[in-house]
């Protein structure tokens, strides 16, 4: 059983934002090949347009002088922009003035290694990130300039080898897979991050400094594996691509982290959005190829957690909620209905357990457990109810080869849990909603269908039932549990303003089949 503590919620909320720390590390101690499918967007045949865009700026003069990766796996998912020059990275945040974590006199971030403080190229990206957000909501100057301090402290440390900029650790990192990573070593993370941070940075000031670094970080992602000098990106036995967080060298293989290579992929992104470069549409698109195919074939574990990497196959309810977030981007980013799925296949293993609810009880007998680690019964208790009745609930786990569970934290039941039963054990309200964007398709056989539409305190004000000779589609918008039922919001069409509660019949058209 794992039960989620405020210490987790401050993990998941660093990790989402891109941070590596040591509170939620989880171990410290030739020619492309396209296969268009099924798994490939409509679109992909718009690729070779897109291919064939040259590249502008200061990349474009950049020597060759090594050779680029080639032949790796790639169905054929194009980059779509988001409104305006909104990023992965960017969103409404302020940060306060006064950074409570390391740092030094100049206001870069530190980090604490075994009581010594060091640069970290990804905790510095992800502050430089924060405070230009922060910059961009409030324009406050202060936090742009500690935005920059952060990227110029890397520019100042930046190795050069085969025409790129890279940004190196320089502390030994043990991994779980027996590795050790010994200093200098770089990571795809770290040059996706910091790619992110110089591009935005060069959108906001127009300082052509950053555009350089953006130009010379990305083509680090670029490069093949080569003994001897830094590298980031490899292509596996299996032909798929990986933008890797912790190269192992000498040799050329990586443990495989899909949260850090999704990260990277942010910084590819954000890199394409401003040059339209058709090396980044060849990287993302290898990238999601990849997630494609080890997401459900691997890193996922059904009825739970998934795993970190491939590996260090072990399974992070924090970092579970990073994949599904992180699935949910990869679907924004571009178009490809098989990440939404994901998303929603991810978040029914293992669902985001913080949660602060009333649970409805329904007349009959009830039965609350504690289980331990391996999900035994180590005590029990039983009510009959005569009415309805209520109690509050702090938690919604997975328990360990069970099912769904509220933890009770008042009445009878407190500090147990309790099977989650729509019809006679419920949570009131909304929870742990997807949001799609772009919608996905919600198609509707023939049958009878209710749907229902909640005021602000979701509660029913009001219920439609239509019945459907054949089979219709309609869009839907976002998905969630609503009052105990996973239900999916319409935005169009003759359930317009309603909920429909999951049920046989109700199908969604982009949801592939899982191994």
């Amino acid at each position: 059983m794992y039960v989620y503590s405020t210490h987790d919620e401050t993990r998941v909320a660093k990790a989402t934002r891109g941070c590596w720390d040591g509170r939620h590390n989880p171990d410290l101690g030739g020619p492309m090949r396209i296969r268009l499918s099924w798994r490939a967007p409509v679109a992909a045949v718009l690729a070779l347009g897109l291919a064939g865009t040259p590249v502008t700026g200061a990349a474009a003069a950049l020597p060759e002088r090594s050779a680029t990766l080639s032949a790796y796996a790639r169905d054929g998912y194009l980059p779509r922009l988001l409104p305006g020059s909104v990023s992965p990275t960017s969103r409404q945040m302020t940060v306060p003035r006064t950074d409570p974590l390391a740092h030094d006199a100049s206001g870069v971030r530190l980090f604490n290694w075994q009581g010594v403080l060091y640069d970290h190229p990804v905790v510095q990206a992800d502050w430089g990130l924060d405070n230009l957000n922060a910059y961009q909501v409030t324009g406050d100057r202060f936090f742009l300039d500690r935005a920059i301090a952060q990227a110029r402290r890397n520019l100042d440390r930046k190795v050069e080898s085969r025409g790129a900029w890279w940004y190196s650790y320089p502390f030994d990192l043990p991994r779980c897979t027996g590795l050790v990573l010994q200093a200098p070593w770089y990571s795809a993370m770290a040059q996706g991050e910091l790619l992110s941070l110089f591009v935005r940075l060069y959108e906001v000031t127009g300082d052509a400094t950053w555009r350089t670094a953006a130009d010379r970080t990305f083509l680090s992602l670029t490069l093949e594996p080569q003994l001897g000098v830094p590298w980031v990106s490899w292509t596996d036995a299996d032909g798929y691509l990986w933008l890797e967080e912790y190269p192992d060298s000498p040799g050329v293989r990586g443990e495989r982290v899909l949260n850090g290579m999704i990260y990277a992929f942010y910084g590819v992104y954000d890199y394409w959005r401003i040059t339209r470069d058709s090396r980044a549409v060849s990287l993302m698109d290898g990238t999601a190829t990849t997630v494609r195919r080890y997401v459900p074939a691997i890193l996922r574990v059904p009825q739970w957690a998934s795993r970190y990497s491939v590996g260090c196959a072990r399974s992070y309810p924090s970092y579970h909620q990073v994949h599904t977030q992180q699935m949910l981007s990869l679907h924004q980013l571009t178009h490809a209905g098989v990440f939404a799925a994901y998303a929603d296949v991810l978040r029914a293993d293992y669902p985001y357990p913080p949660v602060d609810g009333i649970v409805w009880f329904g007349p009959g007998s009830h039965v609350a457990y504690q289980f331990d680690a391996a999900g035994r019964i180590v005590a029990q208790k039983s009510i009959n109810l005569i009415r309805f009745s209520t109690a509050t609930a702090d938690q919604r786990v997975r328990v360990t080869g069970r099912g769904v569970y509220y933890r009770m934290a008042n009445g009878v039941f407190a500090g147990m849990f309790v099977a989650e039963d729509a019809a006679n054990r419920w949570l009131a309200g909304k929870f742990v909603q997807h949001t799609y964007a772009p919608t996905r398709l919600l198609t509707v056989e023939p049958g009878t269908y209710t749907g229902y539409a909640y005021d602000s305190r979701w509660q029913v004000v009001g219920s439609k039932t239509v019945t459907f000779p054949r089979t219709s589609g309609a869009p839907m918008g976002a998905s969630a549990w609503v009052n105990g039922r996973l239900s999916y919001q319409v935005t169009a069409g003759t359930y317009l303003g309603y909920w429909l509660p999951a049920a046989p019949g109700l199908v969604l058209g982009d949801a592939p089949p899982l191994p």
